[in-house]
């Protein structure tokens, strides 16, 4: 787990597309929080600088928060869903979640591949291929992990790695299909021709020896 960001939420006034669009030129973009305790959820505004590095660092699924909600109520909690705009990237909306002690919850775990630059199987030309980027996961709030390490430098020509191969936490339950590939190394077809072409040469040389041979005796 990756220390635990501090995040100040403010009241806003008013709800709806106009009032929101008034708290994006003021450097704040609008928000709500919900859990078990705030099933109508709570609106407020957070600062832009306060969340963009969390959002841009691609685990902002897993990065758990402490909240401080208008009135000076403190949460743990993590976003639940950032809404971008579509054309320019920039956050319009957040989601946050509140996190209760010993209720497991549902999250996406980013997948990261370590070791891709000694891996066997791209030695000989192979090519890996990152098929899966996050697998979901049920687990305890005090233990989202912020990614999960898949080790490809041993990996050879052809070898796969499923999502029941991945380590998760102690008591964690993985809700993404155990059979699904996550990573293999892929052979191209360039590779195997040759080494086949290589293959049948090698065969004709030995034929060719040995006839000569019976024919000199």
């Amino acid at each position: 787990m990756s220390e635990i960001v501090k995040v100040v939420l403010e009241a806003r006034e008013g709800k709806g597309k106009e009032a929101c669009s008034k708290l994006r030129p003021a450097g704040y973009v609008p928000c709500v929080v919900y859990g078990p305790d705030y099933p109508e959820s709570v609106a407020a505004k957070v600062k832009l600088s306060d969340i963009s590095k969390v959002v841009a660092s691609g685990h902002w699924e897993t990065q758990t928060m402490l909240l401080t909600l208008p009135g000076g109520k403190e949460e743990m909690g993590i976003m639940r869903e950032v809404q971008k705009d579509i054309l320019n990237g920039k956050i319009l909306h957040v989601d946050f979640m509140q996190l209760v002690q010993g209720h497991k919850i549902t999250v996406n775990v980013p997948v990261e591949l370590i070791g891709r630059d000694v891996c066997a199987g791209v030695k000989l030309g192979g090519v890996i291929d990152h098929l899966l980027h996050e697998i979901s996961m049920e687990v305890l709030p005090g233990q989202i992990p912020d990614s999960v390490a898949v080790d490809v430098s041993s990996m050879k020509l052809g070898a796969q790695v499923h999502v029941k191969d991945i380590a998760v936490p102690q008591g964690a339950s993985v809700l993404s299909d155990p059979d699904e590939v996550v990573v293999t190394v892929m052979i191209p077809r360039g590779i195997s021709e040759a080494e086949e072409t290589g293959e049948e040469q090698k065969e004709v040389e030995v034929v060719g020896k040995g006839k000569g041979k019976d024919e000199e005796e």
